[in-house]
């Protein structure tokens, strides 16, 4: 039989799955087999949905069509892969045809559609690629015609819409581009999906043929423009509506507010203006509203208070202003309410609190003021309560512990007083994250917050909080995050504190804790970081430590700690930071820490270390800070620290008791940009080789005993610090003059000489009674000339000084712009102006921006261009300092920009549109950017190794951001160990990188509005703008 050869055709696991055998009287009767009835074992319809079988298509289609009567096959949810065969095209008499949920792949054939018998095909979730034929046209009783989820490419056929009896067209989630085509006056479609395509365009007038539309989903295309009101008049069955993640612009059309049966109107995610309409309470049947992410202003309409069947309110992300209509209590129905990221103003009003079908309250990042109302633990079903950044004020009313379903508070940054409830968590036994942080909270911290040990995010910090160390989180199994920072907690935390193998984050900085930090921390063996600093522990770091697998950060700083440095944080093996700052740490510098390879910041400054520098630093090591000030260390600099590849923040040795030469091999850091090595004592000349540190802007070598000339490549530095190089009397600080140097060494022997002879005549002559006022004259004397020589080399330092590349020279300057002539001006700013030059010898050109020494602008953009260490960012070439202002030297870019004339064709750089526009804008500069951003926060490349394969590095990082949601651990992990200001500002950047990497251009902002951000003072970053939250930094989900 034939239906027996199309069982023996496939692979032998799937015969086994198919419950066919020739014992059985008639095939009528097996499993997914249909008949027709009084004919005989003429088979109708084989369903074999969902049986698990797999195998190619193509291999036994033909079995199957040898029944000529076969009017439906279903072989939905399998394995089959392999192409469509052609051969359905004319299979029996088939008018369904069901492949959905299979692994088919390739084009769809033109030969399906040409049966005019066909009524209901169905090709969606598989791999499918191509175009959709236009024989398609050929199906005129076609009803049904599903090809979601799916790879197609290209525009859809007009003929697609002028099938008379098409009601159910399901196109989504393909890669379908082009305008919609229009729809016929005789439009019988009911349910249109297209979401998740590249559909563009506005939508055609003709829209509104389709009388009988009840969904209409288009969420997620490249719509644009405003939508014509006329859509809607036509558009009376519509039930939901779904055009979120578009580019919609102008108001939302007046004709929208009278479709009477519309239950989801969903329009996040565009450029929609204006307000929202009173009207809306003509569409009495609406369950979803969500408009977030939009530009919506006024008021939230009093009359939404009359949808009853209203469940979710999604406003989110808008510039809504006014207070929160008391109406919206009346709205019974009411699930979700999500308005944060607005201008809300004005009181909670307490009718709110009469919805007690009310899981979700989202009003965070308003201004939103006055006390929380009592009657809030009316909301009985309340899941998630979220409160943070507004003007809230008042105590926290002991009502919320009433909530039995609670899994989320937050009312963080607000002005909240007064103690909070002590049963608070005790009736949540699903309490998960509950985040008070910066208030004015104080009193004990609530023993029950972890009642069902369901926590898992405790965050306290910044408020006054007193009493003793919480010691019920040691019980808390489910802990991960704990942030008790910045409050007033004392005394000792108990030895006998219970184990926890939970939490992986721990910071209890800036209390007043005192005595020794227990041994039994070393047993919390998830700990990824421990923060003790700022508060008063005693006695040593409990050698337990060494037994925390998992530790990448500890710190443990201003305290007053002392013994030895355990060797045992050697075991630590995924050690990033480590800073032990300002306690009372003696003895050596243990080896084995400072060879750690994860180890990137070190911090050992303000002890009492002494001994020498550990020479064991290698190349495989990731350090790139080390602070070791401050101590009472001994010997040389050890040549291994040169052999760190990734060295490029601070080396700072200051104030020990170092000797020797300066190494030459400190030339090999040519990416370290702080070097501090004032109060020691070294001495000798400065090497040639330290020429190479090309990425320094900050160097201080003062009080020291160092002479000769400094490195070429220092002059700028002098220019911006002059005091750091003082205190060296035999040092030349300008570098290209011999005369002046050597006039320095033998002025200095000559006052050596004498002050001697001085000395014993003294001796000799006068008696003690007189030495201590003879030694005081002399000195006052002394500094006196020093204080003078040193003002006069300062002065000297300023009216002269340049470093100009080797073919220009500053006359070169002044010849090529005719004396600074208007007629040479390419660009001016708000500190100076930029002028074209040229060398005499090379003609090649360059630019010079001339800078006013009257502030401190000239050492700013010195120092910002030092800093910055990019290869598509324009370097400085050089610059010059005459006659009270400083001209700065950089490359010369024809088109105006850094970015353009190198990154525009670039791998990585390129935006999204120069694949198929000719038209490129200023938009192209600005993605560029944001990708230049990125390089610089993540230290990643735009199309880095690492990531992976199709990605680049703006899709990596939109990738991470929604792998972690509010984890922001993928970033350069320097940053994690800035303070929370300088953070802050990183975010603040990684946010402005993001808007600049839109994928539409016209969703980026412009290249003024890019620069201004970044030229903010650091007073202008608000931590409330911010939409991330470094509290996520390398800590596990």
């Amino acid at each position: 039989m034939d239906l027996l050869k199309f069982q023996d055709s496939l692979p032998l696991h799937s015969q086994k799955l198919l419950p066919w055998n020739q014992s059985s009287s008639s095939p009528c009767q097996w499993p997914g087999v249909s008949c027709y009835p009084n004919k005989s074992f003429q088979v109708k319809a084989l369903n074999l949905s969902g049986y698990g079988l797999s195998g190619i298509l193509n291999n036994f289609i033909s079995y199957l069509c040898l029944h000529k009567y076969l009017s439906l096959l279903d072989l939905s949810g399998n394995h089959f892969t392999g192409a469509i065969p052609h051969l359905l095209g004319n299979c029996g008499q088939l008018n369904t045809i069901l492949l959905n949920y299979n692994a088919l792949e390739g084009s769809i054939p033109a030969d399906v559609f040409k049966s005019k018998k066909l009524v209901q095909l169905d090709l969606g979730y598989n791999s499918l690629s191509g175009n959709i034929p236009p024989e398609v046209s050929f199906c005129t009783n076609l009803e049904y015609l599903g090809l979601y989820n799916n790879y197609l490419s290209g525009e859809v056929p007009s003929e697609i819409f002028s099938l008379p009896k098409l009601n159910s067209l399901y196109l989504n989630t393909n890669n379908l581009t082009g305008l919609l085509p229009d729809f016929l006056p005789s439009c019988a479609i009911s349910d249109l999906w297209i979401h998740e395509n590249a559909f563009s365009g506005s939508f055609p007038f003709t829209l509104s043929n389709c009388q009988n539309l009840t969904v209409f989903i288009a969420s997620q295309n490249n719509f644009e423009g405003v939508v014509a009101p006329e859509i809607f008049k036509g558009l009376l069955q519509l039930e939901v509506l779904y055009l979120d993640g578009n580019k919609l612009e102008g108001e939302i059309p007046q004709t929208l507010w009278g479709l009477e049966n519309l239950q989801e109107l969903v329009l996040s995610g565009n450029k929609l203006n204006g307000t929202i309409s009173e009207r809306i309470s003509q569409c009495p049947q609406l369950v979803t509203i969500a408009l977030s992410g939009n530009n919506l202003v006024g008021h939230i309409p009093r009359l939404a208070g009359t949808l009853q069947y209203l469940t979710n309110l999604i406003l989110f992300d808008n510039k809504l202003d006014g207070s929160l209509p008391s109406e919206l209590g009346n709205c019974s129905s009411l699930v979700e309410i999500r308005l944060q990221n607005n201008l809300i103003g004005g009181k909670i009003p307490p009718e709110i609190c009469n919805l007690e079908n009310l899981e979700v309250l989202f009003l965070s990042n308003n201004f939103i003021e006055g006390r929380i109302p009592r009657q809030i633990g009316r909301l009985s079903n309340l899941k998630i309560l979220a409160l943070y950044s507004n003007n809230l004020s008042g105590i926290i009313p002991s009502e919320i512990t009433n909530f039995t379903k609670l899994t989320y508070l937050s009312f963080a940054h607000n002005d909240l007083t007064g103690e909070v409830p002590f049963d608070l968590g005790k009736n949540s036994p699903d309490l998960d994250r509950l985040d008070l942080t910066s208030n004015h909270l104080h009193g004990p911290i609530p023993p029950n917050v972890c009642n069902g040990n369901n926590l898992r995010v405790l965050t306290l910090g910044d408020n006054r909080f007193n009493g003793s160390f919480p010691v019920e989180i040691g019980k808390c199994w489910s802990l991960r995050r704990v942030i008790l920072s910045n409050n007033l907690l004392e005394g000792s935390i108990p030895t006998d504190l219970e184990r926890n193998s939970g939490v992986s984050y721990l910071e209890v900085r800036g209390n007043l804790l005192e005595g020794k930090i227990p041994a039994v921390f070393g047993s919390w063996s998830n700990l990824s970081m421990i923060d003790f600093s700022g508060n008063k522990f005693s006695g040593s770091i409990p050698p337990e430590f060494g037994k925390l697998a998992n530790l990448q950060s500890l710190r443990l700083s201003s305290n007053n700690l002392t013994g030895s440095i355990p060797s045992g944080l050697s075991h630590c093996r995924k050690l990033i930071k480590i800073d032990l700052s300002k306690n009372q740490f003696s003895g050596k510098i243990p080896s084995e820490i400072t060879s750690l390879e994860k180890l990137e910041s070190l911090l050992l400054q303000e002890n009492k270390l002494s001994g020498a520098i550990p020479d064991s630093f290698s190349p495989l090591q990731g350090l790139f800070e080390l602070q070791l000030s401050s101590n009472m260390l001994e010997g040389p600099i050890p040549c291994s620290l040169s052999k760190i590849n990734h060295f490029s923040s601070v080396l700072n040795l200051s104030y020990n008791k170092l000797s020797g030469t300066i190494p030459g091999c400190l030339g090999n850091l040519d990416k370290l940009q702080i070097l501090d090595l004032s109060s020691n004592s070294f001495f000798g000349e400065m090497p040639t080789e330290l020429n190479n540190m090309i990425s320094l802007y900050f160097v201080n070598i003062s009080f020291n005993q160092l002479s000769g000339k400094l490195p070429t490549s220092w002059m700028r530095i002098v220019a911006s610090y002059p005091g750091s190089f003082l205190g060296n009397p035999e040092l030349c600080l300008l570098g290209n003059d011999a005369r002046y140097c050597r006039n320095i060494r033998e002025g200095h022997t000559r006052r050596l000489g004498r002050h001697v002879l001085a000395a014993v005549i003294i001796c000799v002559v006068i008696s003690m009674a007189l030495l201590c006022s003879v030694v005081y004259i002399i000195a006052v004397r002394v500094l006196q000339h020093k204080y003078h020589r040193d003002q006069s080399l300062l002065r000297e330092c300023q009216s002269h000084t340049e470093d100009l590349p080797e073919d220009l020279q500053f006359e070169d300057i002044m010849r090529a712009t005719e004396g600074m002539s208007d007629e040479y001006v390419i660009g001016r700013g708000k500190h100076g102006t930029v002028y074209r030059t040229e060398s005499a010898n090379s003609r090649k050109n360059w630019a010079v921006k001339k800078v006013s020494l009257s502030g401190d602008n000239f050492s700013l953009e010195m120092r910002t261009l030092s800093v910055v260490r990019h290869r598509n960012i324009v370097r400085m070439g050089g610059y010059c300092i005459k006659d009270g202002y400083g001209f700065i030297v950089t490359e010369f870019m024809p088109g105006g920009t850094s970015t353009r004339s190198r990154i525009v064709g670039t791998l990585g750089y390129m935006a999204p549109e120069n694949a198929y526009s000719i038209r490129l804008t200023e938009k192209v500069d600005v993605y560029s950017y944001g990708v230049i951003l990125l390089e610089i926060v993540c230290r990643k490349f735009p199309v880095d190794p690492s990531f992976e394969e199709g990605l680049d590095i703006v899709s990596w990082t939109r990738k991470k951001l929604e792998e972690n949601d509010e984890c922001v651990c993928f970033l350069d992990r320097e940053i994690s160990f800035w303070n929370r200001d300088e953070q802050q500002k990183a975010l603040k950047l990684l946010e402005l990188a993001l808007e600049c990497t839109e994928s539409v251009a016209d969703k980026r902002p412009s290249m003024r509005d890019v620069v201004d951000p970044v030229l903010l003072p650091v007073g202008c970053v608000k931590y409330e703008e911010l939409t991330f939250s470094f509290d996520a930094f390398h800590v596990p989900k």
